[in-house]
Parts: C-alpha cells; structure tokens; sequence
C-alpha cells in the first residue's frame, strides 16, 4: 500500500475517534447525544462504542434524567432505559475487566426508591411494547450483576399487579422478542443466578410462576423449553422446601403442564392452535417439548425428596397426594393410555403414591362398563398394566405400613387394595365376566380377575414366610382372616369369591413368587454405594511411627533415645547427665537438620517437644537456648502451610467419591498433633511468641472440637494463649473452627509463611447451625463425657504413644462454652430484633439441631464447672422461650394451656423489660414444641432441687427460673439425663406411639425423683395394647444411661435387673426385647463392681446357663459372649483364685462347644443399638 494511501487511513481514523469522542462527551447531560448514542450502536461495534462513552463521557449523569422521568417523552426514557441496559450489560461481562465496579455503580443508582418506582409506574401506564421490553430488558440485567441487588429488587416486585400480568400475556407471534419473552427472561434471570437464597424468596413470592406458566401452551418454542428448563432447576433445588415446591406446583400450574403434551406451536388462542394440522406443526419441537415436560413430571411424581410426593400413613379418610390424584384425574390426561409417554407417567407416579391407586381406578370405572370395542380393551390393557406394575412394591407397601403401627383393620385394607378391585369397578367387571354378546370381552374380564388372585399370593406368601413384629398388636393369622373380610365385597360374584377363598387354604411356601418384588429405600430416592473401610487402629499407627523413627540418621536416632530415657514426667529437677547436656547444647543444630529433611515425620515434633518440655522445666539447662531459636526454626524451614491446611484436605477426601485411605489422613492427624504438642510446650514458656508467629485463625481451622487427643492438644494451646491474650480466642464475639473457617475466610495457601487471613463472609448467630451436626450432637449427648475435667492443667505433659486417641465425641469444655456464647450474642441482638419470625427460628432450631439435648447431658458430668456452663446454657433457654410464650398467648389459649407459663424473671436483661417487647405477630404455630420444651425445663428444674424432688409430692410448679446461671445445684446421674434427652426428642415427633405416655408422665408430677428410674413400673408393665413398645423404650433408655455405678444403684432401686431378667423368657419377649436385655449387661459387666453385684444378688453366671443352652440368633450369640468375656476380664483382675471363674469358665467352654465357635477375640463388633 504506498505510504500516501495509508496515511490518509490513520488520518480518517483519528478524526472518527475524535468525532465519536467529542460526540459522547455530553451524554450525562444532553439527551440527544443519549439518543444518537443508542443509534450508533449495532451488534459489530457495540463493546467499541460503549468503551468510548464511558471513557469520555459522564454515564452516571443518565440517571439524572430519570429524576425527571414524568416530564419527559416516551422516546427519550426508552433511550434512557436502553442506554442502562446496553452499559450495564457490557460493562459487567465484556468489559468487566476494564470497568470492574461500573455495572454495580449503575445498578444500585437504579434501583434507588424513586428511579425504580418511575420504571414500575411506566411500565403500568404505558401501553408501548418497546418500553415494556427494554424495561423489563433492565431489569434483567440488573439482577446479573450481583446476589445482593438481585435479592432487593426480588423484595420490590409485586408479581400479583396488573403490570406484571400485563407483562406475561402481551405477546406479539410477528416478534421473536416480544414483552412476554422478555418478562420470561426476566424472571429466568433470578432462576439462572444459581443463589438458593434468592430462588426462595421468589418462590415465596406470590403470582411470579402462575405467570410463568399461564400463556405457554400457545407461546412459542423457545419460550416453552425456557419455562419448563426454569421450572426443572426449582424442583431439583435442594434447598427449596417440599411445601414451597407444593406451592409452586400447585393444581393449576401441573394441570397447565400437562397441556403441554398437546403443544402444536406458536398460537393466538387455543383454537388456533389446536386447528392446526400436522403439516403446519414441526415435529422436532413438539417430540422436545414432550420430552421436557414429561421428564419434569416424572421427576415431581416420583421424587419424595424433591418432588411433590409425600409418605402415604395408609390412612382411609386422608389423601396425602391429592394434588397429584387432581393432576391424573383433569381433563388434560383423560386417555392417558393411548399416548406412551402419559401411560407412563401415570404407572410411575401411581407406583410411587399407592394412597392414589383406588381413587384413579375408581375415575376409571365409568370406562369399563363392557363393550366389544378397542378403546375398551385399550382400557382394560391399561388397568391390567397398572395392576402389575403396582403389583412389584406390594412388598414395599406392606413394610411402609408397617411402620407407622397401623390397626389391623387399616393394614388389611391397605394391602387389600392392591389385589382386588376398586369399589367402582366391582359392577362394570361383574356385567363384563357375565357379557355375553362378545366372548372376547368376557375373556379378557376374567384375565384381569386372574392377575389378581395371583396377585394376592404375594402379600399371602410373605406373611407366611415372615413373622410380624410382636409390637404391632396382631398377628399374621389375625391379618390375613381381616384380608379376607375386606376381599368379599370387592369381587365380581360368588363363583370368583370361592376361588379366592382356595387361595388363604394353599401351601404358600413358594418364595419364587416374591422375587419380582422391589424394595427401595424410604429415605432415599436412589441408593447409595457403601464402602466399609476397616477402622484405623492406634497400634497401627504406633507402629508406623516406630517404622519411621527407623528411617531417621543415627545421631538424630541416639539423641530422640536419650530425650525419651531422661524425659520423663515429673522427674525433671533432677541431676544432668553428661552426654544428655552436649546433645541439648546442640539441640538448635539437630532440630534444623529434623525441619529441613524431616518435617512431615511425625516422631520428630513428638521427641523435639520432649527435649524443649525437659530442658525449660529443668533450670540448669532453661538458659542454654531461647524458644524463639525453635519457633523460628520451625516457621523458617517447615511447611506449616499444607500441615495445618490437610484438615481442609480431609474434609474434601470424604466427600469426593475417591475419598483418601483413613490411614493416610491419620497419619495427618498424628503430624499435626505432635507438631501442635510442640508448639504447646513453647507456649508454655512464651505464649506471646507463638500467638504473635501462628493466626489464631489457622489453629481453629485445625480444630474440630472433639474429644481426640489432637483436640484436646488444641484445645489446652487455646487456654495459653488466652493468657497472654484475653478474650481474644474463645471470647470473640462469633466462634467458628474447623473446616467451615474456610467458608468464611480467604486463607492464603501458596506460601510457606502463615499469612493472617482474610475475612469474606461475616459470621452470625445461624453460622452456629453449620458448624454443629446434630446427628453427632445427639450421639455425644448419649455418650456424654461424665469425667472430662473442665481443664486439664496446662503442665500435665504426657506424649506417650498411648496419649493417641482418635474420638468424634464433641468435647464439652468447648462446645458447650460455643453454645452459650452464641446463645448470649442472640439474646443481645434479640433487643433490636423487630423480625420475630427470625428470632423464634433461632430458639427452634437450637432445639431441632439438638443442642438443648448436649446441654441436658452436661448435667450429668462430674465436673462442677461443666455442670455450671450446662444449667448456665438451659437457664438462659429457658428465659427466652419464656418470653416466646408469652408473646405469643393471649388469655384465652394461656388459660388452655397446661400448665401456664411462669412469669417472666426480673432480671436486668429481661427481653420482656423496658421498650423492648417481642412483636405480638408471632404464633404458637411457628414453635409448637415451645411450651413443652419449657414444661420439661421446669421438671428439670424441680428434680434437681433440694431432695431430689421427692419433696414436691407432684405438687405445683415454681415460678422461677434456674436461680441463676450459675446454679450450684445437685448432679444428674447419665440415666436421668438420657431419660429427659429422649422424652426432649418426642416433643419434635408427636406421631410417635410413646410421646402420650411420656408425656402424660411429666404431667402427672411437678418432678422426677432421682432415686428410681423414672416411671419404670409403669411403662414395663403397661396395659396398652403397645405394652411393647413402651417396654422397650424404657428398656432403651436404662441401655443408654448405664455408665458407671452410680446408675446401676438408681436401677437397683426401680428393681430394674430382677424384672428384665425375669422377662426375658416370657413369652411375652420379642427378640428386640432379648437384645435390649443383653446390651445392658454388656454395659453392666463393663464395670467391675457392677459384675461383682450382679453374682452376688442376681446370680448372673446361673442365669447365662439357662439361656445360652437354649436356640439364639447370630446377634444374641455375640452378646453372649461379649458378656462372658467382660465378667471373665472383670474377675481374672483378682490375685485370688474364685470359684465362680471356674463356673464361667464351664459355661463358655461348653458354649463355644454347642455353637461351633472357636475364638472370643474373633466377635469384634457388638451389634449397635440401631
């Protein structure tokens, strides 16, 4: 190109930048550079053109001109509205990088009261598409840039105003995108932002998927997929509750879904659309939208945890899937079995929801009625189809049932439906065996009545297989005679009822027909792989650290023996040696050679500490060497990084679905443990140095608050620190610890230096909720740590390999300090609360997630100082749920009430005090469990007062609260404690057969006397016709609560042992009895005074005799001998030789002999409890 030709392209360049330039630079402030702005721009230059407005002009000044909005003409705020849209647009994804806050600068300058308001009120005044359409354009633009701003505009929406449903049904066929397509896009936009917060609170946002789905069966294609996409990524949200899921569903919207297996295309109306012939229609998008719609509907009718499907109780007078028995029974799905796809999704859907199987067949009645037809064999098909299908989980109906301890009139019915007919169709069959006009029809009818009596065998051979519960009040005969009651009035004739009757008098042995039978999960869709992994041994791991110790240089190898010889607890003053003086003036030279070669050993730290605990506890060697030479060492040449941050790792290995071996992550347990027993026994000599030198925020990371010898090392490093520094560790205002640190902090992991981190997400008072499992608090509760110290002095040493400990019971001197401290924040903030829904929630929760039960449990620990924090936590729960009962009472349901609330306390912290009263909008609804939770303090309360409550002879109760937090009251023993943990659990369960009488056993007395079982007598002798069930359960909880002797003296005393013995070989005794029995002699022989009783006033070792001569299951036969080795273990602990040990020892030789068993050592499980 000659040089003169090019110049004049540069030249006309640079005058079209400055032209372009000098055009934009009044585009704050003159609207018709605005509008030429917006003409300007087309899809090849846009990113070019914006760039140029922003950098020269001022495009925060366009939001000036909605300030005057009313005054200006439709044509120039559609260009306002669209200059947003295009800016914001662009500026938060292509050119994001350049302009990083500009979209969020624009949006939240939108979204300012006025300006939004002046958009609404267009678009509800003006009847121009082109404003809608960019309005709405902006409003989903807006709602991409940020989380925060989508969730305030999804507050400000009134999808139930006539603008918005003037939005969703104006439509234009001639536009590919026209007002409704925008208004779809917009309300996909929250959907899409992928925010669980934000797709809740737009579904509790009334109208927004009414409008979704109310134009789509004449809408077009794209429109159809996006709604049902949108529609797909509600229901499969975790996070969106079934009851929102149900609302959102509701009849009118499945009813709307189903029309779209009759989608034609793109209509005016109905009648248009459904004129249309098959050359007018485009088969691919027709088969997509079928397909898409029917995958959502299978997915809502099959789905109990993410769909519409709710557990049927088998009750005759509720319909528990109504709303799907109204969705197969509408208009829309009449002839269901001439389409596949509709068939099948009525088989499914009636398989998964067997309370809507009668009801559907009896819709289907009027239809059978004979005729020589093929619609009416296509119908007989289809209901032969649905008996067969159904036909495989009779099994699984039968074990549902079971499980809510039905009668036996409503478990027959139940079962009953399944094999014989509808009561509708009992007449249009019976005409239809008799028709004879069509010897066709009268075949097929008699097929359908042959399906089902082979249909009846099923449930006939299982029980004859199987021996029900003894629980359940009735036996397999009673059932089957009830079964057979409720088949004579639904059976077409004498003649098929006789045939019927042939079938309850066969040998129903043949277990080939029960092999079709499915048997799913009720608590999970699809089944999971189960992958048991051998538990890690501490000998294992002792044993790898002895390997290791090996692999080390000699002299590393003679110094660690030499610590190990002369370093031995509370020996330390004494003299010297020689050789052991020159290995610690050289300790700085060594412990540099063991980090730079051999920091991730673990018998490293474990000996260093050794040798830095002697040589500061001894003062002839406390000033060879400062601690600062070692802490400097260590954060100069060893990783500290990847070692603190493995639990981070760990957490993530057992999640993945290739979780890492649990002996590589022990092996990381046991580094981190030694490594922190170094800096432990640093921060004995200088806490300010390790607290200045390691982020507190590090070690909480590495913390999960159990009772493992890694914690508990932990653990005694906080109290150190809290002495150099108070209140800055565990009295910081919001707690967080282990992996969820993470979630709430950006920590710098490249490095090998610990950086302080960097705080993302600000912790609040439901953070305590994440944190704590309440499976594993309710475990902890049961197996609370009676005499775990409130703390260990800092200067006990002990790091002998013995110390290690791989434990998940949560340890009490921190959970129960997190537990208090979280529920003090909320009582703060619970002044200037005005949202009570909020407040309650906290209060519910902390009951749900268990941790009222932990705090229960701490009142049977042995410490004082435990005992204290426990009665401080329920002291401070039971003022706030007082304040709860009485917002939420009015005088006539508080005088219903049993029994009525005590006043609120005095305190100066009274939430009920000064101008700070609880909103009187909240419900007894919202927590109905509150009142029981405060009844049962209360019990609590009394029977720990003076006397063990025997002294209230059931009396009134007090008025007042714990006295104060910190109550010095008396001890609970680990059996009273479990009592009021199980009867805490019954109140959230009021389905469950024992919450009447346990209930009705806190009524009775204003407390539990402490010295007996509570309401032993009355339960194992219960007059119910569920005697089982209460026996059980209170047999339960005496399993549960035998931890040491003192609970062996309360049972003595409720003559718990002289009973259970007794009723073991009652007939009356069901094998869930015989195994609770055997546990709690598994408990007992633990202990060895507990044994020496049981001899001597139980005669123990006569009774195992008498029992284990007798037939027992594999389970008992492990508890069997699990008992025989504890008392052998109990007794060989005497010098002296006792006869009785030779008697037992006849007894396991000869029951080893009767069952072929060869070692006791080989049962290392005892069977669980659950």
């Amino acid at each position: 190109m000659p040089k003169r030709v090019k110049s004049e392209i540069c030249a006309s360049e640079e005058t079209e930048c400055k032209r372009r330039n000098n055009l934009f630079r009044l585009i704050g402030s003159d609207i018709s550079v605005l509008i030429s702005f917006i003409e300007s721009v087309s899809d090849e230059n846009v990113d070019e053109i914006v760039t140029d407005a922003i950098l020269t002009g001022d495009v925060m000044g366009i939001l000036k001109y909605l300030d005057t909005g009313q005054d200006r003409k439709h044509t120039e705020l559609i260009a306002v509205l669209k200059s947003l849209y295009i800016i914001i647009l662009r500026s938060s994804r292509e050119l994001a990088a350049s302009f990083p806050t500009l979209a969020r600068d624009l949006a939240e300058g939108f979204l300012e009261d006025s300006r939004l308001s002046l958009c609404l009120n267009l678009m509800w005044k003006s009847q121009s598409a082109e404003l809608l359409k960019v309005s709405l354009q902006l409003l989903a633009t807006v709602v991409t840039v940020s989380e925060d701003l989508a969730r305030g505009l999804v507050r400000s929406i009134d999808f139930e105003s006539k603008t918005m449903t003037k939005c969703s049904k104006r439509r234009n066929i001639l536009d590919k995108c026209d007002v409704r397509t925008c208004f779809i896009n917009f309300l996909a936009s929250f959907v899409y932002l992928n925010s669980n917060v934000i797709l809740r609170e737009l579904v509790d946002k009334r109208g927004a998927f009414h409008l979704l789905v109310s134009e789509s069966f004449v809408d077009k294609y794209s429109n159809v997929i996006l709604i049902l996409c949108v529609l797909q990524k509600v229901a499969e949200n975790r996070s969106v509750s079934k009851t929102q899921r149900a609302r959102v569903f509701n009849r009118h919207c499945l009813q709307r879904l189903v029309s779209l297996y009759f989608w034609r295309g793109e209509g005016k109306n109905v009648n248009e659309v459904l004129k249309k012939g098959d050359v007018d229609v485009n088969e691919n998008e027709v088969s997509s939208v079928r397909c898409a719609v029917h995958k959502l509907l299978l997915h809502l009718f099959t789905s109990s945890r993410l769909g519409v499907v709710f557990s049927a109780k088998f009750d005759s007078d509720i319909q528990y899937n109504g709303l799907i028995l109204q969705c197969l029974t509408c208009a829309q799905m009449d002839g269901a079995y001439m389409d596949p796809l509709r068939t099948e999704l009525v088989v499914k859907a009636l398989c998964k929801c067997p309370d809507v199987f009668v009801p559907y067949l009896d819709h289907l009645a009027p239809t059978l009625y004979p005729r020589d037809s093929s619609g009416w064999f296509s119908v007989m098909d289809f209901v032969l189809q649905l008996y067969q299908s159904v036909g495989k989980y009779i099994l699984q109906f039968i074990v549902n049932a079971l499980s809510y301890s039905l009668t036996v009139d409503v478990m027959a019915s139940a079962i009953a439906n399944f094999c014989v007919l509808s009561p509708k169709m009992v007449d249009p069959i019976s005409q239809a065996v008799k028709y004879n006009e069509s010897s066709r029809v009268k075949i097929k009818a008699v097929e359908l009545i042959t399906c089902l009596r082979q249909q009846l065998k099923i449930p006939l051979t299982w029980l004859t297989l199987n021996q029900l519960p003894s629980g359940i009040g009735f036996t397999s005969d009673q059932l089957k005679a009830k079964i057979e009651l409720y088949m004579r009035e639904r059976l077409p004739g004498t003649k098929w009822l006789n045939r019927f009757k042939k079938v309850f008098n066969e040998p129903l042995d043949d277990q080939s027909i029960l092999a079709d039978q499915i048997l799913t999960s009720s608590n999970q869709d699809e089944p999971e792989e189960v992958v048991e992994e051998e538990p890690v041994k501490v000998e294992d791991i002792v044993e790898s650290v002895n390997q290791s110790l090996k692999d080390l240089p000699k002299k590393v190898r003679k110094a660690f023996k030499l610590f190990e010889k002369f370093c031995i607890p509370n020996n330390c003053d004494k003299s010297i040696p020689e050789n052991l003086l020159d290995t610690f003036s050289e300790l700085p030279e060594l412990t540099k050679l063991c980090f730079e070669n051999y920091s991730t050993y673990p018998v490293v730290y474990q000996y260093l500490s050794r040798a830095i605990h002697l040589m500061y506890n001894n003062p002839s060697l406390s000033s060879l060497h400062k601690p600062k030479v070692f802490l400097n060492l260590l954060t100069n040449h060893v990783n500290l990084n990847s070692i603190l941050s493995s639990s981070k790792l760990a957490k993530v290995a057992d999640d993945s679905k290739y979780a890492t071996s649990n002996v590589s992550i022990s092996q990381d347990n046991l580094l981190k443990e030694n490594l922190f027993k170094f800096l432990l026994e640093i921060a004995h000599v200088t806490p300010k140095l390790v607290f200045k030198s390691i982020p507190v925020l590090w070690i909480l990371a590495a913390y999960s608050g159990t009772m493992s010898s890694l914690d508990r090392t932990i653990l005694k490093l906080f109290y150190v620190l809290e002495k150099y520094s108070p209140g800055s560790l565990l009295q910081c205002k919001y707690i967080i610890w282990g992996p969820n640190v993470y979630k709430h902090c950006q920590f710098d992991t490249q490095g090998n230096n610990l950086i302080q981190p960097t705080l993302l997400l600000e912790p609040n008072v439901n953070t305590l909720f994440t944190m704590l499992d309440d499976h594993q608090l309710l475990d902890s509760a049961f197996n609370f740590p009676m005499y775990r110290k409130w703390f260990a002095g800092p200067n006990s040493y002990s790091s002998d390999f013995e110390t290690i400990e791989i434990n998940s019971t949560l340890d009490p001197c921190f959970i129960l300090h997190v537990l208090d401290s979280y529920l003090r924040q909320y009582e703060c903030q619970l002044y200037g609360d005005n949202d009570a829904m909020k407040s309650i929630q906290f209060l519910k929760t902390f009951y749900i997630k268990n941790c009222l039960s932990y705090a229960i449990a701490g009142l049977s620990s042995y410490s004082k100082h435990i005992r204290n924090m426990a009665k401080s936590i329920i002291a401070v729960y039971r003022k706030l749920i007082n304040a709860y009962i009485a917002s939420s009472s009015t005088p006539s349901t508080a005088a219903a009430t049993t029994p009525p609330p005590p006043p609120p306390t005095t305190t100066t912290n009274t939430i009920s005090s000064g101008n700070h009263q609880p909103s009187k909008l909240v419900s007894a609804k919202h927590f109905p469990e509150g009142q029981q939770i405060a009844f049962l303090l209360d019990t609590l309360r009394n029977s720990l007062s003076h006397g063990g409550g025997s002294v209230f002879g059931g009396g009134s109760r007090k008025a007042k609260l714990f006295h104060t937090p910190m109550d010095s009251g008396g001890r609970l023993t680990k059996l009273h404690a479990n009592f009021f943990i199980k009867a805490l659990n019954l109140f959230s369960r009021p389905e469950n057969p024992m919450f009447q009488p346990i209930w009705n056993c806190l009524l009775a007395k204003a407390a539990v006397d402490l010295r007996y079982v509570p309401e032993f007598l009355r339960l194992f002798f219960s007059t119910n016709n569920k005697f089982n069930l209460e026996r059980q359960w209170i047999c339960g909880v005496c399993v549960s609560g035998l931890g040491d002797p003192a609970d062996y003296l309360v049972m003595e005393s409720s003559l718990v042992f002289k009973h259970v013995l007794t009723a073991y070989s009652l007939p009356s005794a069901d094998n869930n009895f015989k195994l609770l029995v055997l546990r709690l002699l598994v408990n007992a022989t633990k202990h060895t005074r507990i044994v020496h009783a049981l001899i001597r006033f139980h005669a123990l070792p006569l009774w195992l005799y008498r029992h284990t001569a007798l037939n027992s299951s594999a389970e008992q036969k492990k508890l069997f001998l699990c008992i025989l080795e504890n008392i052998h273990n109990a007794l060989v602990t005497k010098s002296s030789n006792q006869p009785v040990l030779e008697v037992l020892n006849l007894i396991g030789e000869e029951y080893f002999a009767k069952n072929d068993l060869k070692d006791v050592k080989a049962i290392t499980v005892i069977p669980s409890e659950t």
